[in-house]
């Protein structure tokens, strides 16, 4: 038998008492939000409300929970707010001066597209464009399309946003791009997302070399349109992904870098971004960027500086354009593997540029492009914003609250973004800027 007092058992009477204070609690917090609410701007209250329930009796037994609650589980860090990187070409003006737009896009129809826009300073006049393309189907050679005029014959709109050149278009207005090509031959009308608060990111300029800008404007962004090659009597209709980076620099490219690799992954809705440049000496930067299936880390993006390390002897072969197998990526924040597959394109860039700009290229430059399949495991750290310290004055248990909720924090930054399946399938693009006989 349970001890009772005022004719309910003790547990009952314990349950019954919870309820009332509950109840207080509750008119208390109703009466201090009425008396704080806003007069004539507050919603209306509702003009019915529902039929009042009697309240169930107490349970005999009290009914126990050993969950924290809610409001006191520990929140998950906010992800910082991405910069809103702006697309608009440069239009530079020094002798040297080139620009690119990259555009990637993988799809689930098997189709793959590579489309760069370029404008160069190089040879006479300013800002020639040239717009250079190559649709993949399986069991087919990549089929190349491409369009180039000098300055006075193609078009930019006002705000730097929309190019036009011949039969090759991209609009980069928000938010959503657009990559046009009516070209006699093939037709190719794809559509990605690009809004302002899409996951993007500046390369640091303490990665880059000096005068040289790399800015990654889409990360996997969701893709749809329709394509229509010279083999296909309709327009297939497909989606997909689409990566989009910016460079630019006042130099020549060629004296900046030896060798440029671009790496591109997605998988069950994550996203991969890489890049490793290399120099005369023994000078090599590699940066990368993630994007999670989480939403709370979506636009959370793993910045960090490390070193790429070939794991193959190809690199130390007599061929010109040597390509590894792969890297093993080290650094303070990440570690992880990038394995390199078939190729399935492989051209001079330089081919596509008319004479006499050639000319004056070929002069610092001899560059091959190779893109191949790859594969990116590992793991990557977070790095949240720390609790911001408490003043001076501040009570010392406020500081070891403080201190305690950034021990927690730090100790739960590590995610396995790339590693839960085993890796983010992809393909990586590798620039040679000259042969090895000429580094």
């Amino acid at each position: 038998m349970f001890p009772t007092q005022g004719g309910l058992p003790e547990p009952a009477r314990i349950a019954h008492g919870l309820r009332f204070l509950a109840l207080g609690l509750a008119l208390t917090v109703t009466s201090v939000a009425s008396a704080g609410a806003p007069g004539p701007e507050a919603e209306p209250e509702a003009t019915t409300s529902a039929p009042e329930l009697e309240a169930a009796p107490a349970p005999d037994i009290p009914v126990m929970s050993n969950s924290m609650p809610r409001a006191l589980e520990p929140a998950r860090p906010a992800p910082a707010p991405r910069p809103i990187l702006n697309p608009a070409a440069r239009l530079l003006m020094d002798d040297d001066a080139s620009e690119a737009w990259t555009l990637y896009l993988e799809l689930e129809s098997g189709h793959r597209i590579t489309q760069r826009f370029l404008l160069t300073n190089a040879g006479p006049g300013e800002h020639s464009a040239v717009a250079v393309g190559h649709l993949t189907e399986p069991g087919r050679a990549p089929y190349r399309y491409e369009n180039g005029r000098r300055r006075p014959r193609w078009t930019l709109s006002d705000d730097r946003l929309f190019f036009d050149i011949a039969a090759s278009h991209l609009d980069l207005h928000r938010p959503k791009g657009e990559l046009r090509i009516t070209k006699d031959d093939i037709e190719i009308r794809m559509f990605f997302d690009f809004a302002e608060r899409s996951p993007s990111a500046a390369v640091p300029a303490a990665v880059l070399p000096r005068d040289y800008h790399v800015e990654v404007l889409a990360i996997g962004a969701p893709t749809r349109g329709t394509i229509l090659a010279p083999w296909m009597s309709t327009p297939v209709e497909t989606r997909g992904r689409a990566w989009l980076v910016h460079t630019w620099s006042s130099r020549d490219e060629a004296d900046l870098i030896n060798r440029r690799i671009d790496v591109f992954g997605y998988e069950k809705e994550r996203a991969f971004f890489g890049v490793h440049l290399t120099s005369n000496g023994d000078w090599q930067s590699g940066w990368r960027i993630a994007r999670g299936d989480d939403d709370q880390i979506v636009e959370s993006p793993i910045n960090v500086d490390e070193s790429w390390n070939p794991i193959d002897a190809r690199l130390r072969s007599k061929q010109s354009y040597p390509v590894p197998s792969g890297w093993s990526l080290s650094g303070r924040e990440a570690s992880g593997q990038i394995t390199l597959g078939s190729e399935w394109l492989r051209f001079d860039p330089l081919e596509v540029i008319p004479q006499p700009f050639r000319w004056f290229i070929q002069r610092s430059s001899k560059p091959q492009e190779v893109w191949a399949n790859a594969r990116i495991g590992g793991s990557l750290l977070l790095a949240p914003e720390p609790p911001s310290l408490p003043r001076s004055g501040a009570s010392t248990n406020a500081r070891r609250v403080t201190e305690s909720a950034r021990e927690e924090r730090e100790s739960e930054i590590e995610t396995g973004l790339l590693e839960d399946s085993g890796g983010v399938t992809g393909v990586a693009s590798i620039t040679f800027l000259n042969p090895m006989s000429r580094r």
